[in-house]
């Protein structure tokens, strides 16, 4: 992995504290993003606290400090670490505001879970209808997906992206769409991601080694007889890299390979509208993927991405002067 990936994502984990300490006074409707952050960015114990504050909600409020300290596997000063870490005084003024910001939260998502993420509006609603309850099934999907992201699986996905000789997606439609854009956007900080055709693959994967890197997206992640999640056994054959994106139930694929960007399976694969929930879970943890691959090498990606764009526009005004008269 690189160096600087370590070295952003340490600091970023070390000086957790003093970050949330300089925070003490951020409004409430903040904090629930505060505890999600600390998921990602606190190690030990407290990321242990904020996991389960996550998964548990506001049913914390009906949990005596010792049994969220026996459930988290930590101790009583752990969780009054932890408050304090979160800006408060102590642990009894945490649990209060949290519980207070989750039931707010709850209150403004509570419809979001009554919605069929399959068929999210019926042939009788409203166009308003329709619209409101796309928006709130995709916000949703976005809010589940983060909370799904491993910050450890985060960075192990980015270093295979950042090491491969040669970097190639594999996804069905309309995943590979996904891959195009993902594509463009590392093309633009110098690192070139292939997206074969379907009836490719077989012959790209069978080209690739060690030291390539493969993409699999597949929200079933059906196998061993599908593509593209047949392909792992190759893959794992001759010890090619994988980053497999899939929903986080028993599946084939998030069983054969050992880093996994997962999101929850909410949707039938074949009885839906349109794939509202998975495709905005899986365009999220794309993102989150060329971001930190971008982190790794932040400062001369920045460079590379900045100059990417000035190469642009100067050839695409050279193209509008040699069309213009004379």
């Amino acid at each position: 992995m690189p160096t600087g990936w370590f070295v952003r994502y340490n600091c970023g984990a070390l000086g957790a504290k003093d970050h949330y300490v300089k925070e003490a006074h951020m409004p409430e409707e903040g904090l629930l993003t505060r505890v999600r952050q600390a998921t990602l960015e606190m190690p030990g114990s407290r990321k242990s606290v904020a996991d389960f504050l996550i998964r548990e909600g506001s049913g914390v409020a009906n949990l005596s400090m010792a049994e969220v300290a026996d459930l988290t596997y930590t101790s009583k000063p752990s969780l009054v670490r932890f408050a304090k870490a979160m800006g408060y005084s102590g642990w009894r003024d945490f649990r209060m505001a949290f519980v207070t910001a989750v039931k707010e939260s709850e209150e403004g998502v509570s419809t979001v879970r009554t919605i069929d993420p399959n068929h999210p509006f019926g042939p009788e609603d409203s166009l308003g209808t329709v619209v409101s309850n796309v928006s709130a099934l995709e916000r949703q999907a976005l809010l589940d997906a983060m909370d799904r992201v491993e910050a450890r699986t985060l960075a192990v996905a980015a270093s295979r992206v950042v090491a491969a000789k040669r970097l190639v997606f594999f996804g069905e439609k309309p995943n590979c769409f996904f891959g195009e854009l993902l594509a463009y956007k590392l093309d633009q900080i110098g690192v070139t991601c292939a997206v074969p055709p379907k009836d490719e693959w077989a012959d790209v994967a069978r080209a690739m080694g060690p030291q390539d890197c493969a993409i699999v997206v597949s929200y079933s992640g059906n196998g061993p007889q599908r593509e593209p999640a047949s392909l792992v056994s190759s893959f794992n054959e001759v010890a090619v890299p994988v980053v497999a994106i899939t929903n986080s139930g028993s599946n084939w694929l998030r069983e054969h390979c050992d880093c996994v960007l997962a999101f929850e399976p909410r949707e039938h694969i074949y009885s839906k509208i349109s794939g509202y929930y998975s495709e905005q879970s899986v365009a999220f943890m794309l993102d989150a993927l060329y971001s930190a691959v971008f982190s790794a090498n932040y400062d001369k990606n920045e460079v590379i991405k900045l100059r990417s764009l000035i190469a642009y526009e100067r050839a695409l005004n050279q193209r509008v002067i040699d069309v213009l008269p004379y």
